[in-house]
């Protein structure tokens, strides 16, 4: 109880000494301190617009790609008309080699062999009788229960003797 109470006034006592400690206030100036005039800019205002940058894309597909066959016709002069970009059809995506987990090969399951019948056991010695006063005596004896204690009368009723 008096543990509680003088861990609880040390624990006030260290915030108030705290906040005393980090609260100040200043002092009234003695004179108005003069408004700096304002400093005009003389650097140029700078505007800054997005730009947009296309990385090296292109060049690390065109690098990682196969090259194209050469095809065996030369090829036609362009016509006269304005060329137009046309949109190639998408290419069957190849998976790559690395991205496809390979399967493992697994050996096909073979018939097991039987297992050996165990001989039948005989002469085993067999288990002796216990009785539920056997529990208290364990009790008493291994448990280090006196024969009029409660653990011991609690044993002897449930378990009768």
């Amino acid at each position: 109880m008096h543990g509680t109470r003088t861990t609880a006034k040390i624990l006030v006592g260290a915030a108030v000494a705290a906040l005393a400690g980090c609260v100040s206030v200043d002092a009234p100036p003695t004179a108005p301190t003069p408004v700096p005039a304002p400093v005009a800019d003389t650097a140029p205002a700078q505007e800054v617009a997005p730009q947009i940058v296309e990385g090296p894309a292109r060049e690390a597909l065109e690098a990682a790609l196969p090259a194209p066959p050469p095809s065996a016709a030369p090829r036609a002069a362009p016509p006269a008309e304005p060329h137009r970009r046309t949109v190639a059809p998408p290419r069957p995506e190849e998976p790559h080699p690395s991205s496809v987990p390979r399967q493992r090969e697994r050996p096909r399951p073979t018939a097991r062999p039987d297992l050996p019948v165990p001989p039948e056991l005989t002469g085993l010695p067999g288990s002796p009788s216990v009785t539920r006063a056997d529990v208290c005596g364990l009790g008493e004896r291994y448990g280090g229960w006196d024969p009029d204690s409660a653990q011991a009368r609690i044993c002897h009723g449930a378990y009768g003797r």
